[in-house]
């Protein structure tokens, strides 16, 4: 088989699986609620509470894409000056790069973590 033609029909079946799953999932859950309404169940069984926003994620997510973000800046800045200084023999050194998001990103963490400590009180 062809390559393009194995990834096409991976991409058709796992497609069409998802659907399927989802349109049984829906279909089970819509007979179990009429099953149980018919019986005379009580309708407060369907609602549930609502849930309490936990911003926890979204905060390190942000926190940490930022730092990723300063990271790749600084590790430009870092390059050109190791290279200008003469420390490096080439100016496509990956290792100012790779320290300062590396760096950036384990500050990111511990802001994240103050951040979120201060938002669970």
């Amino acid at each position: 088989m062809d390559g393009g033609l194995v990834t096409a029909l991976f991409f058709v079946f796992s497609i069409g699986g998802t659907v399927g799953l989802v349109y049984y999932y829906y279909h089970t859950r819509h007979k179990e609620r009429m099953m149980l309404i018919e019986k005379g169940a009580d309708a407060k069984l369907f609602q549930t509470e609502p849930k309490k926003k936990n911003y926890f994620f979204t905060v390190v997510l942000g926190i940490v894409f930022i730092s990723i973000g300063t990271g790749i800046i600084l590790g430009f800045a870092l390059s050109s000056l190791v290279h200008e200084w003469g420390w490096s023999r080439h100016s496509g050194d990956p290792l100012p790069y790779f320290v300062s998001i590396f760096l950036t990103i384990g500050a990111g963490f511990i802001a994240s973590f103050f951040a979120s400590k201060k938002l669970n009180n």
